[in-house]
């Protein structure tokens, strides 16, 4: 700070800094917001069809078309289950990440998508 006058006055560069600094703390709080509402979100049916396909190219016993892929991945995401889930399945439906909420009822979920979609 510059005295002049009896007064304070700061420095160009010390104010430039000091904004410099909050436009920095900014950008890193919008980024930070900005990735976890995506993390919220549900996945695309594109997404989850592919994970479901994965999963079924594994499992030798397990014959699925793309169109029952779909037809499973449209009926989970319009399901009760949440997004945490549902991104859970879409990142590996072998073994997702389940919410707690979510452990006693994605089984019989996915069972009856399977079941809906088995017509496809």
């Amino acid at each position: 700070m510059t005295h002049y006058d009896g007064l304070e006055y700061m420095d160009v560069g010390e104010k430039m800094s000091r904004k410099l600094g909050v436009q920095r703390l900014t950008v890193v709080l919008v980024s930070a917001v900005l990735f976890l509402a995506g993390c919220a979100g549900r996945p695309s049916a594109d997404a989850l069809t592919q994970s479901i396909l994965e999963a079924a190219d594994v499992d030798a016993a397990v014959s699925l078309t793309e169109a029952q892929a779909r037809c499973i991945a449209d009926e989970l995401l319009d399901s009760d289950l949440s997004d945490t889930t549902v991104a859970g399945l879409a990142e590996n439906f072998d073994q997702p990440e389940v919410l707690a909420s979510d452990a006693d009822t994605v089984e019989s979920t996915v069972a009856e998508a399977a079941i809906v979609c088995a017509d496809s």
